[in-house]
């Protein structure tokens, strides 16, 4: 077992949290934006401290050791076999998706997904001025991706350049079995369809579930997607600005890079060593965490469904809830939580109106409290 104590409540007032300080002053328990309320693992905070003994932070050139960490891991945990001239550094999966999309998809082209999704992924084709095509999903066949909704798109409308594939998916959970992105991958290389999979949170699974990558599923797959990839969600390292994007086809790399010519920015140094150090000698931390947020999981999968007007289906993954509040009938879901004292994530940004996202990726009693107080706000109704 790791040295880390989950249940250890953190004070994070007073260090500008995003996450925290946007409730400054108030009785609301934040529970919207996805970081973790959990110390970094030791090896983590011992790899940076020692970094700072050296008195001096220029530009930084990605690591050696830690491309070859990213291409042991991405083998060792998945079978697939990458190489190092296959990585591209970047500040962040954010940034990197609206690179993507500046510099594959073609001036009025298009860019598809399917929704409800992270609201970044929602954003970006507008920030460069393409058209997003949505794929709408539904809670009554477990949030399936629409495999055959997205054929007739593809076929419908050829400007498409670009799907942006969120797996596994964040706000709803869902982990996209290899069947299904075997036809997704069919579908794109039939219509010159680019694959930009968002695997952020790929590895958060729950239940000894096991990722697939994408790209990982054969030469096709390879050479019309490019992976993005990042160690921020698995080990809390959201503030230091280091992620990968993987692309195996030279040309669709090429262009990527392209795409952030004068606007991408460098790699935090720090961000470097932390994803270093949590890829290469966290992992029994990582299992514990794991087990942790099953153990959440379950308690608010309890919970909720134990409130009149409230329901969820199964989390497969992530450390996030999404909560159907549909039959509370709510005029403002947001309000209503927060007045409650909790501050969750409205349905609405990921295009799920009727729905909130609760952040579970906290110590047990603060998860504890936050349902206590959703469950009195309902029952006072």
């Amino acid at each position: 077992m790791s040295a880390c104590n989950f249940d250890t409540v953190i004070d994070r007032r007073q260090t500008s949290s995003s996450k925290w300080d946007k409730y400054q002053g108030q009785d609301i328990l934040p529970m919207w934006v996805a970081d973790m309320d959990f110390s970094l693992a030791e090896p983590i905070l011992a790899a940076l401290a020692d970094r700072l003994r050296h008195p001096i932070f220029g530009y930084t050139l990605p690591p050696d050791s830690l491309l070859q960490v990213i291409v042991d891991r991405f083998r060792s945990r998945y079978g697939w076999k990458v190489e190092i001239e296959d990585l591209e550094l970047v500040p962040g999966v954010v940034p990197a998706l609206n690179q993507a999309i500046r510099g594959l998809v073609r001036p009025g082209g298009g860019v598809a997904t399917a929704v409800p999704v992270y609201h970044p992924i929602l954003e970006a084709p507008e920030n460069m001025g393409r058209t997003l095509h949505r794929l709408p999903m539904n809670e009554a066949d477990g949030w399936q991706f629409p495999v055959k909704a997205f054929e007739t798109l593809a076929m419908m409308n050829p400007e498409v350049d670009v799907l942006l594939l969120c797996h596994p998916m964040n706000p709803v959970g869902k982990v996209i079995a290899p069947n299904v992105l075997a036809e997704i991958v069919r579908i794109c290389t039939q219509h010159d369809i680019v694959i930009c999979s968002d695997e952020i949170h790929c590895e958060l699974l729950l239940d000894g579930r096991t990722h697939t990558p994408t790209a990982s599923l054969g030469p096709a797959a390879a050479s019309q997607t490019l992976t993005f990839q990042a160690a921020s969600k698995s080990f809390n390292l959201a503030g230091l600005g280091c992620a990968v994007v993987i692309g195996q086809n030279p040309e669709l790399l090429a262009r990527f890079k392209a795409g952030g010519e004068g606007i991408m920015a460098n790699v935090n140094t720090l961000g470097y060593v932390a994803t270093e150090a949590a890829w290469s000698l966290c992992d029994e931390w990582h299992r514990d965490l794991l087990d942790y947020l099953a153990g959440n999981r379950d308690l608010l999968l309890e919970r909720i469904r134990g409130i009149e007007g409230l329901s969820m289906g199964p989390i497969e993954a992530t450390y996030l809830g999404w909560i159907n509040v549909k039959d509370l009938m709510l005029e403002n879901p947001l309000q209503f939580f927060e007045d409650a004292g909790v501050g969750l994530s409205p349905g609405a940004q990921f295009e799920g109106s009727g729905y909130m996202r609760l952040n579970f990726g906290c110590p047990r009693s603060e998860l504890a409290l936050a349902l206590d107080r959703i469950e009195r706000a309902c029952a006072a109704r």
